[in-house]
Parts: structure tokens; sequence; C-alpha cells
């Protein structure tokens, strides 16, 4: 009976109404039809109608009542509605359900055991068929064993403790084998080890013919091995090169073999059983049920009548009993699982009356509930109150205690605590942006010694120069007076770009000139960038870094190229040169302090403003999100990212 047929039958029953619907007889009604009369019509609308005003008033009261209630009775009323209306609903229709679908049920769970059992038994046998083939691979094993062994006695002892001790590791590496046995076709074999047998002992055995019929491999019950039933066995043919020297045995326990990924052969509730074509039982569950001699001649006879049917129902003196079957295939056997109705329905019965006691205690339980968890959630209230309070006093090291994985409450407490970490992180931001701009304008102050004395005596020699018609000279003083006063003059900390290109361009200007380098400097910049708004010397200290380090000394020739790419809102100032590079180690350690795991001091340049202290000066005032980026080749280029943001200026109010 297929699973559509079954599903059929359960929807018909007999119908016992009569009327004009119906022809006034009895007979089979398929699907929910419902017969009535007109008197049955009219009262069922009179009693839905009242039914639904009492609802309607019902609600209204329930309303009224919860509005005016305290928030403790609101809490046991959401409990009530939250708990019991689901637990209800709940049970009244997994009754329902069950109660109708029972006979559907036991069959889908025999089928699975059964479908269990020949997916554990085809597991098995792959896992043991594996071990075989690996067996059958050590060729120096078969070697000996298909030779004369009464050569040398030496070579007995040698074999012993290798090959014979290597294939007795081949089958201990399973944990499903219990004992592994050859028969080799040698007449001059020693039969001085419980692994190598003579081949007589196997033919003797009755199935060798068999064996041979199922193309030299069969999964058996019953082997040949005197420990008797409960025992399944592997025979294979075992051959050295294209000639069958022999038959491996192994042997494993009936209940591993059978039962792979848990206790399907002992599952409550039913029986579980192995049955060869003609109906004889071959294994049972050793520790669990068995079932008695009627039980399993009346299922073996079901059995045989349709072994082509999944499924099978069977009367005995002991009560109906609904199951499956599944065949096993490489044993020519089949997994049989039956259950008891009666069990089913107890299991039923038993549910319905525990899930009454679950309610009654959930009802007797839900006002204390309740009461604590009021009484708790006020008093991590007060917790929180009094911590804000601290923080308003100044103590921003207050903690609240709260879970990452609990309720609103411990959400609150979370975001507080985040909130608190978050301002002294931006308090020491702010103090550590502070003392970097006073350590800033020291060392401005320190290179700035009488820097209006410098000034007048670079105007003094100008003067001089252009005096005595030295007019190279004099544009050389005037270049270096403005170069100086760019790098000591900090009365504000921004400058647009176009002025940090000029101060660039001057000092390439001077390196050229006093140690006689060429250096080619190349602007690729749009007029719109020149006049963004950037932190001073944020440019030049990377341009000075490709001159001191990047230039090698044998070639005295540099070309570098400053460029932009905008991205969105994110500007990207790049300085490429083509000198040396920079060695992998050091690259690693300014990395290193780039990305703030390392605080060693790396100064580069000349101006006294490493890349390092321009990289944390644009991190305090833009945030981590931005700063300089390093990528280097030896031999090959330097290029540095000056990462910052940027927003275009709008013309014309558009």
């Amino acid at each position: 009976m297929g699973a559509l047929q079954r599903r059929e039958i359960l929807l018909q029953r007999p119908c016992h109404l009569q009327g004009s619907h119906c022809g006034g007889k009895e007979g089979i009604v398929r699907g929910p039809q419902i017969c009535y009369t007109d008197k049955k019509k009219t009262g069922g609308a009179r009693i839905v109608r009242t039914g639904v005003r009492l609802m309607k008033h019902i609600y209204g009261w329930m309303q009224r009542k919860y509005r005016k209630s305290g928030l403790a009775t609101k809490i046991v009323a959401l409990l009530a509605v939250i708990v019991l209306a689901p637990a209800a609903a709940v049970t009244v229709f997994w009754v329902q359900r069950e109660a109708g679908q029972v006979y559907e049920k036991a069959q889908l769970q025999c089928l699975a055991i059964v479908e269990q059992a020949a997916k554990d038994v085809a597991g098995n046998r792959s896992l043991i068929e594996n071990t075989v083939l690996i067996a059958l691979n050590q060729k120096d094993f078969l070697k000996f064993c298909s030779g004369d062994m009464s050569a040398d006695g030496l070579s007995l002892v040698k074999f012993s403790q290798n090959e014979l001790k290597g294939m007795r590791y081949i089958f201990q590496s399973n944990s499903l084998i219990d004992s592994a046995s050859f028969y080799f076709y040698n007449e001059g074999l020693y039969e001085i080890w419980d692994t190598i047998y003579s081949y007589d002992r196997f033919e003797n055995a009755g199935f060798a013919e068999r064996l041979h019929e199922e193309r030299g491999s069969i999964f058996l019950l019953d082997g040949i091995t005197p420990k008797g039933r409960g025992y399944a066995c592997c025979y294979h043919e075992v051959y050295l090169d294209t000639t069958c020297i022999g038959v491996l045995e192994i042997r494993m326990q009936a209940e591993d073999f059978l039962n792979k990924s848990g206790d399907i052969w002992t599952e409550e509730g039913g029986y579980t059983l192995l049955l060869d074509g003609e109906g004889r039982c071959l294994f049972t569950q050793p520790d669990g049920e068995v079932p008695d001699r009627d039980t399993l001649l009346a299922i073996s006879r079901q059995f045989l009548e349709d072994v082509s049917k999944e499924s099978f129902e069977v009367r005995t003196k002991e009560g109906w009993y609904y199951g499956a079957w599944q065949y096993l295939d490489g044993l020519d056997a089949y997994a049989v699982r039956c259950v008891e109705k009666q069990s089913l329905m107890g299991g039923i019965y038993r549910s319905v009356f525990m899930a009454l006691g679950f309610v009654l205690l959930v009802l007797a339980a839900i006002y204390l509930i309740a009461s604590l968890i009021y009484r708790r959630m006020l008093s991590r209230l007060n917790v929180l109150t009094s911590s804000m309070r601290q923080v308003q006093d100044g103590h921003l090291e207050v903690r609240v205690k709260a879970r990452e994985d609990g309720d609103e409450l411990d959400e609150l407490g979370n975001h507080f605590n985040r909130m608190l970490s978050r301002m002294e992180g931006l308090i020491t931001e702010n103090v550590e942006r502070e003392t970097a701009a006073i350590n800033a304008e020291l060392n401005a102050l320190q290179s700035q010694i009488n820097s209006h004395f410098l000034y007048n005596a670079l105007e003094s020699i100008r003067m001089m120069a252009e005096v005595k018609s030295e007019t190279e000279i004099a544009d050389t003083i005037i270049a270096l007076g403005g170069l100086l006063r760019y790098n000591m003059s900090w009365e504000s900390r921004t400058v647009t770009l176009r002025e940090e290109i000029a101060s660039i361009e001057r000092y390439i200007y001077f390196v050229n000139m006093i140690y006689e380098f060429d250096v080619q400097l190349k602007v690729r910049l749009e007029e719109e960038i020149l006049d963004t708004e950037i932190p001073k010397l944020c440019l030049q200290p990377c341009v000075e870094n490709s001159v001191v380090h990047g230039m090698a000394p044998e070639s005295r020739q540099l070309h570098i190229t400053v460029s932009a790419v905008e991205n969105g809102k994110v500007l990207v100032l790049q300085v490429l040169d083509d000198g040396r590079g920079i060695e992998r180690g050091l690259l690693n350690r300014l990395n290193a302090v780039l990305e703030g795991v390392s605080d060693e001091n790396v100064r580069t340049g000349n101006s006294g403003i490493g890349i390092a202290n321009v990289h944390k000066r644009l991190q305090m005032n833009y945030g981590r999100e931005y700063g300089i980026v390093l990528q280097s080749e030896e031999n090959a280029y330097t290029l540095i990212k000056v990462v910052m943001p940027y927003e275009k200026k709008k013309l014309g109010g558009w």
C-alpha cells in the first residue's frame, strides 16, 4: 500500500447523518464534508453570534483592567498571554494532529530507522572494503604466504616481525574489525599464527562456491570462525598479480557492523529485526526487547507476501503492529522495524496529561515569576540611575554590570558603559592632541632661535649682493628666506596645497644647488585641488624622505612625482620616487609605527617632523581612518600616500 493510498484511507470515514445532501443513506464521505439540516444551520448561526458578542465583551473588559493595573499586574498578564495561550493552542493542535496521523507517523519513523540501518551497513561496508584494499596491496606479505615457508627459519622470524606485524596493524587501525584471517592455496603453509590458515578450512565451510559467484567478495552474518553467531564476516578473494592465491576473512561484531550512527537496533517502543529473503530471523537487538514467537511468525508471513512493499501492518494476539523494511545491499537481507499501536497511543495520552499538569504549574508559578522579574528590573534600574549620578559628579570610571547577550536593560547598561569608555577615549585623545600641539610649538620655537636676526642677516646679505650686481645670489637668498620663513612660522596650522608645493619646490631648488643633485620634481595636481586646505608640513617631510633615503649615492639623480587621487570624500596625496626604495626590515618597522603596534622613534627628513609625526597629526585632526600609507620595493620605488578628508568647494551656491 503506497503512501498516497494510506492517506486516502485515513480520510475515509462512515457517515451516519441523514439529510438531503447525503441522500439519507450511510456511505463513505471523502474530505471534510458536513451534512446538516436547516434547523441545525439556524441554531449554529445563533450560537456563533452569541459567542462573538461574548468575546468582544470579555476583550473590552480586559483592556480596561489592563490600562488601570500596575506594572506588576501587567507583567503577570503579559506572561499569561505569552505562555498560556500558545501552550494551550499548541497542546490542542498537537493532540488532534497526533491522534489523526498516528499510523502515518509510525510508518515514517519505521522507514527512517530501517533507512538509517541501510546507510549504516553501507558506510561500514565501505570502511571494511577500504581496509581490504589496503591489506591486499601488501605484496611482500602475499608473496611470502604463497611461497615455500620451510626454506629458511630466519625468514619466518623476519616475516613475523615485519610483514605480519604490519598486516595486523592495518586490521587494528579499523575499530570495526574484531579479527581477520587469510586462507591460502599453499600446501607448504605453516599455521603457526592466528592470522594465516590453509584454504582447506575455508573450503570446508560450504560457501566457497558462493564467493566465486559473487565476483570474489561477500558479506555474511555467520562465518567459519568458531566464535559462532553474533559476527558479521567479509570474505574477499586474494590475488597476487592475476592469480588467485586465497581468501581473506574479516570478522566484526554484528552489533557494531549493523549499528553505526546510534542505537537503532535497541530503539525503545518497538522491535528491530534482520530477516533474510526466506523470512528467517538473522539478528535481533541483543539488549532490547525481543518479539515473542507468534509476533515474529506473523511479521515473517506478512514480509513474505510482498517483499516489494516498503511498509506493512499486521495483527497478532498482542495487538496491531505497524512497520517498514529496507533491503540491505551486500548482506542480501532486510532490516525490519515494527511498533505496537497501543504504545503509540499511550504516548499521546501521557502527553495530554503532562500538558495539563504543566499548565496548572504555570498558573501557580506565574505570579511568583512576575514578582521576581518586577523586583529585579527595579533594582537594575536603580543601579543604572545611581551610576549616572556618579558620572554627573565626574567619576567616569564607573561601570554597570551587564551581559552582552541579555535583555533591554543589559543592552542599555552596555551602551552606557561604551559611552563612558568613548568619553574617556575622547578626553585622552584631546589631551594627546594638545600635548602634540604644544610639542610642535616647542620644536618650532627651538628651531626659531633668533629667527628675526636670521631674516635681517639674510636681507643684509641680499642687499650686498644686489649692490655688487650678483642677482643670482640675491634671488637664491630670497628663496632661502622664504623657505626658512615657511618652515619656522607656525602662526597657522593649515596652508593651501599650493603653498606646500611652493615650499617643496624651493626645497628641491636648494638641494640641487647645494649638493649638486639632479632631483626633478613633477607636480600633477588640478587647480581645484591646489586650493585645498591641508595640515602644514604634511607633504614636505615625505619629499625629504625621498631625497634623503631614496637617492642612490652613485647616481645622484632622482625623479619625484606629486599627484592626487580623489575618491568621494577622501583625498589621497601621493609622493612617488624612483629611488632605491626602503629595505624590507625598515619598511616593516615604519609600518608598525604607523599602525600603532610599535613606539619606535623613526625620524625622516631634515625638517624635524618625521613621517610618523605627520601620520599622528593627521589622525588627531581627522580620525584614525586617515594618515600615512607606505609602499615600497627595494631598488625600484617608494610611494607615500597621505590620506585625508576632502570636500569640494561649491561655486555659485550650487
